[in-house]
């Protein structure tokens, strides 16, 4: 699967290089936390993929959005990744799964807290 860069915007330059699943939330049944690379240009950063969850399953959504973050940000999320046994097992217990799954007190994950004050972009998919 390729999407469009937001740097180069090379139509079909942004890879997904690594992911990792990590246990539902409040308001996301899936969660899926992915380091992404453009193939044509420097560009790395993170994405989020998520499906919410409806009252019934025709009400379910989803959002696929990504983050501009420091290269140390980056690296430190791919490193995590890396060091996972089972990165798509959402149950995992790994120290990757925890650090990285963690939870506010309300039950809303953290991750997402801290990457909505950076700059997003649409994760555009390129059907070639």
């Amino acid at each position: 699967m390729s999407f469009r860069c937001p740097q180069c915007a090379t139509r079909d330059g942004l890879e997904i290089e690594g992911s990792i699943e990590l246990p539902p939330d409040r308001d996301a049944q899936e969660l899926c936390l992915q380091v992404v690379v453009c193939k044509a240009c420097t560009f790395r950063g993170l994405a989020v993929y998520s499906e919410g969850r409806g009252d019934c399953p025709e009400s379910e959504t989803w959002n696929h959005i990504g983050y501009w973050v420091s290269p140390d940000a980056v690296d430190s999320v791919a490193a995590a990744i890396r060091s996972c046994p089972n990165p798509h097992d959402s149950q995992c217990t790994c120290p990757a799964h925890v650090e990285l799954g963690q939870k506010d007190l309300r039950g809303r994950w953290r991750g997402l807290l801290e990457l909505e004050h950076g700059h997003t972009f649409a994760m555009r998919l390129f059907l070639g």
